[in-house]
């Protein structure tokens, strides 16, 4: 028997599956043919893979170059050799070229006939063939997106990575689906109303940042710790129940000039549980446009007023401009628009020490008012979560250092590594060790703001106006609890008149008094005297007078007040003697000021410090 050589080409697309039925169903028919000598090359691989990426077809060419007295070729289909007409053409032509014949079963097409040609009709017979080849594989990959996309749509098959306040279990069908993590989706419902509402009464615009410092205080988990992961989490739309997908990735068979897209784009809508309702969510995404540029974004210096003063040409907020000259501070507040985008004409600023002192000294003159308030906001059921905050904060600079020392380690035995690059591998550690540095100083931060108002709650509280006095110093030397009790008792100031000696300043609060007192007799040595005028109205305006700027002098009325059109004094509108308002002209002058002690208040000028 002479012997007639041929190679057997199978295919199969995934692992899962077996090329021995393929195999075998060509051994007989390729022997049913005379051919006894038979070389198989069996791949595991998809059928749209380019030419040079085609492991069978490349061992197929690479074998007949060796050994050319194997110039036939078996393959039960035409999709056994590929799935895309540009590439089947591209193997037919090699074919052709080297004069080699191909075989397909299922269908009895060879390439070449009886005389060694390529005809018309076997030429038309292969296209048609591999039209319906690359038609059948995208309406497969049609079916199967459909089927992926209608379990999505019904809260199964859920790909990619696992959202963070869920857990994926098995269900109907033994298909993965999403259920409820009870912790985890309470942290993300806690993440949303913080951003919304503010950690407490005090910090109602919080930043991200100030979010994942507080998730590590509270030692909720390590996902939260980054500011990053608390960005992602706030803008993830699942958390409502469905989103719609908008993914893009590149496609791997794109050429140019080719009829490929170079991207798939994925519009899937997926269901999950519902964490956030629709109304918080959109209130969050809000949130987040508002604060890109509102938040207080400063990372060296805690501002007292920002997010407080509004510029009343552009509506934006005045922000801290904190400059050092001379060894002499002048640091101001000026309007955040100033030099932005959206460009404002406000070119005036206004003394960042000044304005700190003149509103905290106008909060201290409602003593009685500022005594509840400092007893609410430090009860002792305070110390024992701030304890644990202190505890998690140290714990996770202990994590870092052990982190620093454990890379230390490494950088000692790098002359033990043969295959790395030393530049690699030096810059990779010193990328870390800068984040971990940059974590810790933030942690110490927080560590001593802790330790402060753990101070601050171990006054004791059985005697008001004993324990106001203390709790006074200790808010006054830290900026932190100064921002937290402005924040409390201001919403809103307007700097109305900014001139050379007088300024006037429109003060919004949200704590005020309800049933003002007029005086109240307190001990000499907590305020130096015993007449203690305590009112404070939603709406009070202050006068500053800056003659003597060691010596400022400031006045507040409750009454509503406008400059006049000369700005050389003031229009008080009297609601006092009688239900109908009477409007009083009064000069700016200190005399003609204290004239009208009934309208308005001399009160004290307590120059703040600088505190940490």
């Amino acid at each position: 028997m002479s012997k007639k050589f041929a190679i057997l080409l199978v295919r199969v697309s995934t692992m899962g599956q077996s090329n021995d039925p393929q195999t075998e169903d060509l051994k007989k028919y390729a022997l049913s043919l005379g051919y006894n000598q038979l070389k198989i090359i069996e791949t595991k691989e998809s059928g749209l893979a380019d030419l040079d990426k085609k492991i069978g077809t490349n061992q197929l060419f690479s074998f007949i170059k060796d050994n050319p007295k194997y110039n036939v070729v078996f393959s039960t289909e035409i999709s056994r050799i590929g799935r895309r007409q540009s590439v089947l053409h591209q193997i037919k032509e090699w074919l052709v070229k080297n004069k080699i014949q191909l075989f397909v079963k299922d269908i009895g097409y060879s390439l070449f006939d009886e005389n060694g040609k390529v005809t018309m009709g076997g030429d038309m017979m292969f296209s048609l063939y591999g039209l319906f080849a690359e038609s059948e594989i995208k309406q497969k990959k049609d079916r199967f997106r459909r089927a992926k996309q209608s379990l999505m749509e019904m809260g199964y098959s859920i790909p990619g990575k696992l959202l963070f306040g869920y857990k994926r279990v098995k269900g109907e069908g033994d298909k993965n689906t999403y259920i409820l993590d009870p912790v985890n989706s309470k942290v993300v419902r806690t993440i949303f109303n913080w951003y919304i509402n503010g950690i407490d009464k005090s910090e109602k615009n919080v930043s991200i940042r100030r979010i994942s410092i507080e998730c590590v205080k509270k030692g909720l988990p390590k996902y939260t710790h980054s500011k990053r992961n608390v960005n992602k989490l706030l803008k993830e739309e699942g958390y409502t129940g469905e989103k719609i997908t908008n993914n893009k990735r590149k496609n791997l068979n794109y050429e140019d000039g080719g009829s490929e897209e170079k991207y798939f784009i994925t519009n899937n809508k997926i269901k999950y549980p519902i964490i956030i309702d629709r109304e918080t969510f959109d209130l969050a995404q809000s949130s987040l446009i508002q604060k890109n540029s509102r938040v207080d974004k400063s990372t060296k210096n805690i501002t007292l007023l920002s997010q407080l003063i509004k510029c009343d040409k552009c509506e934006s907020h005045y922000s801290g401009n904190y400059r050092n000259i001379n060894g002499y501070d002048r640091s101001s507040y000026r309007c955040s628009s100033r030099s932005g985008m959206k460009f404002c004409k406000n070119t005036k600023s206004i003394g960042m020490s000044l304005m700190d002192s003149v509103i905290w000294s106008l909060i201290k003159t409602d003593f009685y008012l500022l005594s509840k308030v400092i007893s609410n906001y430090n009860p002792n059921n305070e110390v024992e979560p701030l304890k644990n905050s202190l505890r998690l904060l140290e714990e996770r600079i202990t994590q870092i250092d052990e982190e620093v020392s454990s890379m230390s380690e490494s950088m000692k035995g790098f002359r033990n590594f043969k295959n790395i690059s030393g530049i690699e591998f030096i810059n990779t550690i010193t990328s870390k060790l800068q984040k971990l540095d940059k974590e810790r100083n933030r942690l110490e931060n927080q560590i001593s703001k802790v330790q402060i108002s753990l101070m601050a709650n171990e006054i004791d509280f059985n005697n008001l106006f004993s324990s106001v006095k203390p709790n006074l110093d200790i808010i006054e030397n830290s900026k932190e609890l100064l921002k937290k009790y402005i924040n409390l008792f201001i919403s809103k100031i307007n700097i109305t008149f900014q001139g050379t000696r007088y300024s006037i300043i429109e003060v919004n609060f949200n704590l005020y008094s309800y049933h003002p007192i007029t005086e109240i007799i307190v001990p000499k040595e907590l305020n130096g005297g015993t007449r203690l005028l305590t009112e404070l109205k939603s709406k009070t305006w202050v006068v500053l007078d800056k003659k003597n700027t060691q010596h400022i002098k400031t006045y507040k009325t409750t009454e509503e007040l406008r400059l006049t059109e000369d700005k050389q004094g003031i229009i008080l509108t009297d609601y006092s003697q009688s239900k109908r308002k009477k409007e009083i002209t009064i000069p700016l002058d200190e005399i003609q000021l204290l004239q009208y002690k009934d309208l308005i208040d001399r009160f004290q000028f307590f120059k703040l410090k600088s505190p940490s």
